[in-house]
């Protein structure tokens, strides 16, 4: 790992933001370009996935603990109630897709797109400038990432870690994928080799030669 990497334990749930932009985005995209139902029902499936898995997350460990800490920020800024909008308008894009009735489809997902961002934009707000407060060094707040990461580990395995890792490495430059791939890397510790083929097996051949250069993959692409 070179010497002026530094190591982003919470980029880990920031990254995974970024990656159901993407993934938002390219659900929309499917939908108002009129792609095959089965497409938008896969994409749909996949983002929902890896949104119950960061939703649990947030909700069981992230949220309660800055609210311990920080003097209730969460619940101050009001961010739970966001989850349960968000839940709505999910709802409603999935019974319409359940209908395959596109133009429902097409209301649903322009009505949730702007939920969706703030949502998310909210929570940054929020949080972001929060986690390195949350302990005093690196270690220490890969600690808590893996708490975080442990709310169901099955579930960021299957749904969660490889479709963040895709999403990012189609949308970001490689200094993103790197942080998020360090970041799991540092927070899992001696439970890295269960998760690094997962993350190999959504890199590109490219970004996994570049990684293992970088210490964080255990063999070359």
């Amino acid at each position: 790992m070179s010497a002026e990497f530094t190591v982003r334990p919470f980029a880990f749930m920031r990254l995974t933001h970024d990656a159901l932009r993407a993934g938002f985005a390219q659900l929309r995209a499917a939908v108002l370009d009129g792609a095959s139902i089965d497409t938008v029902r896969a994409r749909a499936a996949d983002l929902a996935r890896c949104i119950a898995v960061h939703a649990a997350q947030e909700d069981q460990v992230f949220f309660p603990l800055l609210d311990a800490r920080f003097d209730g920020a969460v619940r101050v800024a009001g961010l739970r109630a966001a989850h349960t909008r968000e839940d709505a308008l999910q709802a409603a894009l999935e019974a319409a897709l359940e209908r395959a009735d596109r133009d429902a489809l097409a209301l649903a997902v322009d009505a949730w797109a702007p939920s969706f961002e703030a949502h998310l934009t909210d929570e940054e707000a929020v949080m972001m400038p929060l986690t390195q407060r949350v302990a005093d060094t690196i270690e220490g707040r890969a600690a808590v990432v893996r708490r975080i990461m442990e709310v169901d580990w099955e579930g960021m395995k299957q749904d969660q870690l490889g479709y963040v890792t895709a999403r990012l490495a189609e949308t970001k430059p490689l200094g993103p994928v790197r942080m998020f791939v360090a970041a799991v890397q540092a927070a899992a510790a001696d439970a890295y080799p269960e998760l690094e083929p997962i993350l190999r097996g959504a890199l590109p051949p490219a970004h996994r030669q570049a990684l293992h250069g970088m210490g964080h993959l255990s063999a070359p692409a």
